[in-house]
């Protein structure tokens, strides 16, 4: 009696394994269809959408949420292309906005130049002044002390009037001479007219990225002003220069923005001003970057080994 009962549990247990066996290599189309692609799992950030705005991602991305969840192989080669049409305008327009940065890095190296220059030979006359002011002070000083002891009390007289107005004098052009003297630039180039919508030098590189990106209006700025707006107010407002729309505020712009071929010439300080607003331009373009990288991690991509990937 117990063999017939072995032989029906042999037969269960086989039915049992060619059962499992079945399920693991027939899996069901509806689990198949539900393995998903790596989709952009957050929003981007607002300031990476206007630069996808600007360099025209936002209906690659748009296309890319709407096949995301596809299965089929058309729509899995669609979004390779999709993939590499966003990689070839990031990469370009990052390629564009280091061309923008490194010209201003040369201008920078050019305005620094010349401010040494001009700084070290005011630095020169002012220490000749202060050894002429030391040489004479202490000649008549002398030369007043001895006449104390005589009574040449007229000679005296003369000798303390002539250290006086030598005093004064050398002191007079001591204050001429730490303002420096004025030098044309002859920096090729002019970034910051841009800024100020100034006539640009022809090799400016300022590429249509960054046009956009300093004209729009980052998220959060509480009184709604684009980020050029916002990069005067801040000048005007620590003294680099006078409000725009004044008369000296004009004058110092057609200063800080000149060409080589305009003759105009730049005080040290006008060197300064324009070397530290040339850095912070450099600093706001460094934030597209930090977009186009954002827009980089947020490329969906498809894993290896997928099935969908591959030729049927």
């Amino acid at each position: 009696m117990k063999a017939p009962r072995a032989c029906i549990t042999t037969v269960e247990n086989g039915f049992k394994a060619v059962f499992i066996l079945a399920v693991m290599l027939c899996p069901l189309p509806a689990a198949r269809a539900q393995k998903p692609m790596m989709a952009v799992e957050k929003a981007l950030p607002l300031s990476a959408e206007q630069t996808a705005e600007a360099i025209g991602l936002l209906p690659l991305f748009a296309r890319i949420k709407a096949i995301e969840t596809s299965a089929n192989l058309l729509d899995s080669q669609e979004l390779l292309a999709l993939q590499q049409q966003i990689l070839l305008r990031v990469t370009t327009a990052s390629l564009q906005v280091g061309t923008a940065t490194g010209q201003i890095d040369a201008e920078i190296a050019d305005t620094r130049e010349l401010q040494n220059y001009l700084s070290g030979r005011r630095n020169s006359k002012l220490a000749q002044l202060d050894l002429l002011n030391l040489a004479i002070g202490g000649t008549f000083g002398t030369a007043n002390s001895a006449l104390g002891f005589t009574n040449h009390d007229v000679a005296s007289a003369v000798t303390s009037a002539v250290a006086g107005s030598a005093a004064v004098a050398l002191s007079l052009q001591s204050l001429r001479v730490r303002r420096g003297e004025s030098r044309r630039l002859l920096a090729p180039s002019n970034m910051l007219s841009e800024v100020f919508s100034r006539a640009s030098a022809e090799n400016n590189m300022y590429p249509p990225v960054v046009f956009t990106f300093m004209h729009a209006v980052p998220p959060g700025d509480k009184d709604g002003l684009s980020r050029q707006d916002r990069l005067i107010r801040s000048w005007v407002e620590i003294g680099r220069i006078p409000p725009p729309d004044s008369m000296k505020g004009q004058e110092k712009i057609v200063r800080l923005t000149s060409l080589p071929q305009e003759n105009i010439k730049q005080s040290i300080g006008d060197l300064d001003d324009r070397q530290a607003m040339l850095y912070d331009l450099r600093v706001r373009l460094n934030y597209i970057q930090q977009d186009l990288a954002a827009l980089l991690t947020a490329i969906p991509t498809i894993p290896i080994g997928d099935s969908r990937t591959s030729a049927p």
